[in-house]
């Protein structure tokens, strides 16, 4: 009998444990994830995060390393090409965009994806990244939206863009996107994400 409650403890304490593993983080209602997504940066105005943005068409493909900073509305994003090593400098904020680097000198226009076309080749989609990055939505521009279990934002059509959000990261105690993908008839974007910092670092 001593063996028997033994065994008994021990397999209700494995079970607590493995309940516990398979958890899921931060849950909430769904639908409440991108509300409090946006209260999280309007505390965190000032952000960074790197990691590398790979890109297709159907037919050929590129990659980029790039570094994003962000205070408020002012967003400062270093690319560079993973061979060769062009790189580039894009600082944009709501009304006015600068790109200075690799073969193209100093251009500047009213918005980042014009620019970043120009100097790299590949229509990458900046404005709507600072929203997606982060786990949010353009405000302007979302549709169709679809949570996982936990309440995290899973899924949303944002024309002409199918987003897919595939991995978070546990950064600082709160959840952040860490991979994620948008495809848009045969064009498709990767985003893996890495060394989230939210907050002026000491």
């Amino acid at each position: 009998m001593r063996v028997q409650s033994i065994l008994r403890v021990a397999i209700l304490v494995a079970t607590g444990f493995l309940l516990s593993a398979c958890a899921p983080r931060e849950t909430r209602p769904e639908g409440s994830w991108l509300a409090d997504r946006t209260a999280l940066f309007e505390a965190y105005s000032v952000w960074s995060v790197s990691g590398r943005v790979g890109l297709s068409d159907g037919e050929r493909g590129g990659s980029l390393s790039f570094t994003w900073e962000a205070d408020g509305d002012e967003h400062r994003v270093f690319l560079r090409t993973m061979t060769g090593g062009k790189q580039w400098r894009l600082v944009f904020d709501r009304a006015h965009a600068l790109l200075e680097g690799s073969d193209v000198g100093v251009i500047e226009g009213p918005g980042p994806d014009g620019l970043v076309e120009q100097a790299v080749g590949w229509p990458i989609p900046v404005a709507e990244l600072v929203y997606w990055i982060r786990g949010l939505l353009p405000p302007h521009n979302a549709v169709d939206t679809e949570f996982a279990q936990d309440g995290t934002l899973a899924g949303a059509f944002s024309p002409p863009w199918v987003l897919e959000f595939q991995r978070y990261v546990n950064a600082q105690d709160v959840l952040l996107p860490a991979r994620l993908e948008a495809t848009s008839s045969s064009y498709r974007v990767r985003i893996v994400l890495r060394q989230w910092q939210l907050g002026v670092q000491p």
